[in-house]
């Protein structure tokens, strides 16, 4: 990394805390401009360090990933507004996509970097099953229509992050592989904290979202910095 790169993170990191703490919600355009430029950082900081290292296509799959979570973001944001409650679900399972897309590049940029092991795919059922079942037997969340599409996109969740797990191993816990991991389990904690926000009780909505935003900029800026270390 080199004096751009340091700047460029303590930026991005400085913003995203920014509006974790500062935002009350999602319900504004101030909100959702400030956290356009959050999601839009963390995505520069990958872009920079594929200007670094050459993108190949492994780092050009993750870079991938990280523009099409920049884009969920948006979306995502959008199911908040009062006046789009009508469109709630639709625009859920459309700020999916992306994100099942952005999982998609991230997985296959894995595989590309240090190969795949069975064992990731009993172990994402695992991890699904809890993510699933957490929220649903502990908070009382029912999913309604959605609940076939939730289990799906837990289990893909589960999968990229049982690829990320096998990093340490298949690295040797090198600096890539520990960013990646960490970055992964964040982003599966910050995908089961989400579903409260969504379909949970509204007197709990505020403090599921700092939690969610906290470990979903924490998650992606770890995989964006992973790129330098490739």
């Amino acid at each position: 990394m080199d004096t751009i790169s340091y700047v460029l993170l303590a930026l991005t990191v400085a913003v995203s805390l920014a509006f974790v703490f500062l935002s009350k919600g999602q319900v504004s355009l101030k909100s959702l401009v400030f956290k356009a430029i959050s999601s839009f950082l963390f995505t520069l900081l990958g872009l920079y360090a594929g200007f670094l290292n050459g993108l190949s296509s492994a780092l050009l799959l993750f870079v991938i990933g990280l523009i099409a979570s920049c884009f969920g973001d948006l979306i995502l944001a959008l199911p908040e507004w009062p006046a789009l409650e009508e469109k709630k679900q639709s625009l859920i399972v459309f700020g999916g996509f992306f994100f099942a897309a952005a999982h998609t590049a991230y997985y296959i940029g894995m595989i590309a970097i240090f190969a795949w092991s069975w064992w990731t795919l009993p172990a994402a059922v695992v991890f699904a099953a809890i993510f699933y079942f957490f929220n649903k037997k502990v908070f009382k969340i029912e999913y309604g229509k959605l609940t076939p599409g939730i289990f799906l996109y837990a289990f893909f969740v589960s999968l990229v992050l049982c690829q990320g797990l096998y990093a340490l191993a298949a690295r040797a816990l090198d600096t890539y592989s520990i960013l990646v991991a960490v970055g992964f389990f964040l982003f599966y904690i910050s995908d089961v904290v989400l579903m409260q926000i969504y379909f949970g009780e509204k007197e709990s909505t505020c403090k599921a979202y700092h939690y969610n935003l906290s470990f979903y900029y924490a998650a992606q800026i770890m995989l964006a910095t992973s790129l330098y270390f490739i």
